[in-house]
């Protein structure tokens, strides 16, 4: 989605964004107070759609499962960072600065992997277990913070800037195939696959509407 800012840096975000995902809108009233969530996934997703439009990723992160908070601050830490890294236009040294005084704020030091973190990755490496790495060093490097403000933070260096204006951060196809399983819910938006997972009563996304 970084595309339009600088084609070298959105190829490389382009993997982490259809984000087309979060930001939930002020008025929904299942978004009301602290609660977050919703309380059925047609409800989350039409908030998430209000949203995306205001760029609103405090409540997007609400709306994000309380389980899925750390993956959804590494996905977006990742895609913003690669921006800043590759970013070219004349605000690039800002954009810089801003990124790492709001990781030294929230104490995110991403470059400090010790040796036996490291996954090495062969061709019968399954996707369970990649899965499992990245949740657990998610969870170690964004586990302490409040997401719900380092979040929207993170992003904030990059959405209101003027290439952005038009960029929408959720779906805006109607969601379709919605199958419901126990806890579990998944349904399409468009080409893009919706997932969501009830906890303690209520409706939220899952992280991987940022892949």
């Amino acid at each position: 989605m970084f595309a339009k800012m600088n084609q070298k840096c959105g190829r490389k975000l382009t993997f982490f964004f259809i984000i087309s995902m979060l930001s939930l809108c002020w008025f929904i009233p299942v978004l009301a107070g602290e609660t977050g969530g919703g309380d059925s996934p047609q409800a989350v997703f039409k908030a998430a759609q209000a949203a995306g439009a205001k760029k609103d990723f405090s409540t997007l992160t609400k709306l994000t499962a309380p389980s899925e908070r750390s993956m959804l601050a590494l996905g977006s830490d990742m895609a913003v960072g690669m921006f800043v890294e590759f970013y070219e236009g004349e605000k690039a040294d800002d954009l810089k600065k801003k990124y790492q005084e709001i990781q030294n704020k929230y104490g995110i030091k991403i470059e400090n992997k010790d040796e036996g973190e490291k996954l090495k990755i062969t061709p019968e490496t399954s996707q369970e277990v990649i899965n499992k790495h990245v949740r657990k060093r998610a969870k170690k490097l964004y586990g302490h913070i409040d997401t719900v403000k380092y979040v929207p933070s993170i992003m904030g260096i990059v959405i209101n800037m003027p290439e952005m204006a038009e960029q929408s951060f959720f779906p805006q196809e109607k969601l379709s195939n919605l199958k419901i399983v126990g806890d579990k819910a998944t349904g399409k938006a468009g080409k893009k696959n919706i997932s969501f997972l009830r906890e303690g009563g209520r409706w939220y996304l899952t992280a991987d509407f940022i892949d």
